[in-house]
């Protein structure tokens, strides 16, 4: 795409992987222009935070030749379809058809970002919704963190999702950007998690400036960062964790951010066990989306929270952490 080779102009570092994508960017967007018959085969752009997947995405968006194109994150997508479900009318036959009909007289082509399923009753609603789209010839192009045959892997009953595999694979030419190196990376300081304990404001902060890097992120309205800078943010413990906080409102705030700052993270009470499950939540999926997450605790991860109705939930929580901090 010419933006990309506009890009390297400007500073951006030659990657063999994503001048492959690239190129069949490119031909997508040609196949786009063209009268021919059949809609053009989609993309799925897949590999770890930092391989430039949303930027590639971003950057096709813009260039796609028709004003009926949408790009979105796939979180966002999916509470507007529970949404839009609600709101539809009553009587009309399959209500997941008639959405489709609407969303395909949207958008031509659809580009999601960050796509990412965690519980299969999302993922039987989406295949039905995606098979309609795709007999509509909606074309697709997705950015995930996995290869589609890795989707929703483990999940209880994932052989009822393979059907909705299958059909995307047969819709969406995979890419693959595995290999290459984390361009979200300046310096040693942002080479790798963290686990800290008791650390200075000073520490946080150059850590957090390390890695505070990438487009500005629109201000999410139910967290009170502390920072946020960039694809970076940094949050209390008594933010994130103290207060009522549903799986949802975590989802969207891990698909927001690449790296995470938590700060204060003491040693829970059992009085304390709901703080530490909405911790455990919070941990999972930062877990599961393979983010950066930098922390500064009272205690180690197995010492957070011992005792409790959360006890029992944390051990895996504790081992998570480790992983995740592992320098």
């Amino acid at each position: 795409m010419s933006l990309y080779r506009a890009r390297l102009g400007q500073g951006w570092q030659a990657d063999t992987a994503q001048a492959t994508a690239v190129n069949r960017l490119e031909e997508l967007l040609q196949a786009l222009g063209s009268n021919q018959p059949s809609p053009p085969r989609g993309l799925w752009l897949y590999g770890p935070p930092g391989r430039g997947k949303s930027q590639l995405l971003d950057l096709f968006m813009s260039q796609v030749p028709t004003p009926a194109k949408r790009r979105v994150h796939f979180h966002t997508f999916m509470e507007e379809i529970h949404r839009r479900l609600h709101a539809a009318p009553q009587g009309k036959g399959d209500p997941l058809q008639f959405l489709a009909t609407e969303m395909a007289a949207e958008s031509a082509v659809l580009g999601f970002d960050e796509f990412y399923l965690t519980n299969i009753a999302d993922a039987m609603l989406l295949g039905r919704l995606m098979k309609f789209l795709f007999k509509k010839n909606v074309v697709v192009v997705a950015t995930s963190n996995w290869a589609l045959p890795n989707l929703f892997q483990g999940g209880l009953n994932r052989d009822r999702f393979l059907p909705f595999l299958r059909m995307m694979e047969e819709h969406l030419e995979p890419l693959d950007l595995r290999n290459g190196p984390d361009w979200r990376l300046t310096g040693t300081e942002a080479s790798a998690s963290h686990y800290l304990i008791d650390a200075t404001e000073a520490r946080l902060q150059k850590l957090f400036d390390a890695n505070a890097h990438g487009p500005h992120r629109p201000r999410l309205a139910l967290w009170n960062a502390r920072e946020q800078k960039g694809r970076a943010i940094w949050l209390t413990f008594k933010e994130a964790c103290d207060s009522a906080r549903s799986r949802g409102e975590y989802a969207a705030l891990v698909g927001h951010f690449d790296t995470f700052v938590l700060q204060g993270v003491p040693k829970l009470t059992a009085r304390e066990a709901d703080a530490g499950l909405r911790l455990a939540t919070l941990v999972d999926l930062l877990y599961e989306q393979n983010r950066r997450l930098i922390v500064s605790a009272a205690v180690p991860p197995e010492q957070i929270c011992t005792e409790g109705d959360a006890a029992e939930v944390f051990k895996r929580t504790a081992s998570r952490l480790v992983q995740l901090t592992r320098s």
